[in-house]
């Protein structure tokens, strides 16, 4: 089976004709816009093939799981937190591992500056997780981008989301300076493991393995830390799951049960009760309360 689209819980914009056209007669975003942008979450079967290549460049960020790309007649493995660009142009195709389907965001993107963010393109490129590698920032970049656009295509929102794109591919090409902003808090033991917390939103971390990225005994981290913010490591580490899952919730399409799973929840129910606790309500209020 292969497919193109259509998976649960996707995510997925494309700009009609007429808008594009829009958009290229601006002179504020003409020089760097988006044509199309989507989430796919464990895309089993996803399969695309382009033997004339597309008009635009493409971006493919995998956050989990695995997938290949061919450019021309090379073939590049894609892991998490790797992204990919291809070219204008060049022939290609991309599909998800079969055992181990890719979790992707992509980004078509065109004007007389796209070909400026490519340098690096036709190579699987690594983002490496760490203290400063801001993987939920980016992330919530697309989200931002995806919630104008479901508001429509006014002008304003074009400009928007394209001046966002800018910001948004400079995260992938300029790692090191959008980086820059957590380095600041690499002394600090308390911001640091926040950071921490930030990029394993998806794990179970127990209090001695967010001490141990301080270098600080778990008593000692835990009163510096319950001081400063006035909430134990592991229920602050539990608010910033349950706020990644209301972003899930208000901005894809994703199960209940995927967004438990995608915040660290191997129970979907103890999720139920736990968002209910910090938020007041249950995910399925939580998500029904913006119709």
């Amino acid at each position: 089976m292969k497919k193109e689209d259509g998976f649960p819980g996707q995510i997925s914009f494309v700009l009609p004709e007429k808008i594009e056209g829009l958009v290229r007669r601006n002179p504020l975003i003409s020089d760097l816009y988006l044509t199309d942008i989507g989430y796919y979450p464990l895309a089993r079967h996803h399969f695309r093939e382009r033997s004339m290549g597309s008009s635009q460049f493409i971006l493919i960020y995998c956050i989990e799981g695995e997938g290949e790309i061919r450019t021309g007649e090379t073939w590049h493995t894609i892991m998490p937190d790797h992204f990919f660009i291809i070219p204008a142009g060049m022939a290609h195709a991309y599909h998800s591992r079969e055992k181990n389907p890719w979790t992707i965001y992509w980004i078509h993107f065109s004007g007389v500056k796209a070909g400026l963010f490519t340098r690096s393109a036709c190579q699987s490129i690594a983002i490496e997780r760490g203290k400063t590698s801001r993987i939920g920032d980016r992330i919530d970049l697309f989200a931002e981008i995806f919630r104008n656009l479901d508001r429509g295509f006014s002008m304003e929102t074009l400009e928007y989301i394209n001046l966002c794109l800018n910001y948004l591919l400079s995260s992938f090409t300029h790692v090191s300076q959008f980086r820059l902003v957590k380095q600041a808090d690499e002394n600090d033991p308390v911001a640091q493991s926040i950071n921490f917390m930030l990029e394993n939103l998806g794990r179970k971390l127990k209090l001695s393995d967010i001490a141990s990225q301080t270098g600080l005994s778990p008593s000692y981290y835990s009163a510096i830390f319950q001081s400063r913010t006035s909430h134990p490591p592991i229920e602050y580490f539990i608010q910033l799951k349950i706020q990644r899952a209301c972003r899930l919730l208000d901005n894809s399409g994703l199960l209940i049960a995927d967004v438990s799973r995608e915040t660290g929840f191997d129970d979907q129910f103890y999720f139920s009760r736990v968002f209910r606790k910090v938020m007041g309500m249950s995910p399925l209020e939580y998500r029904k309360r913006r119709v």
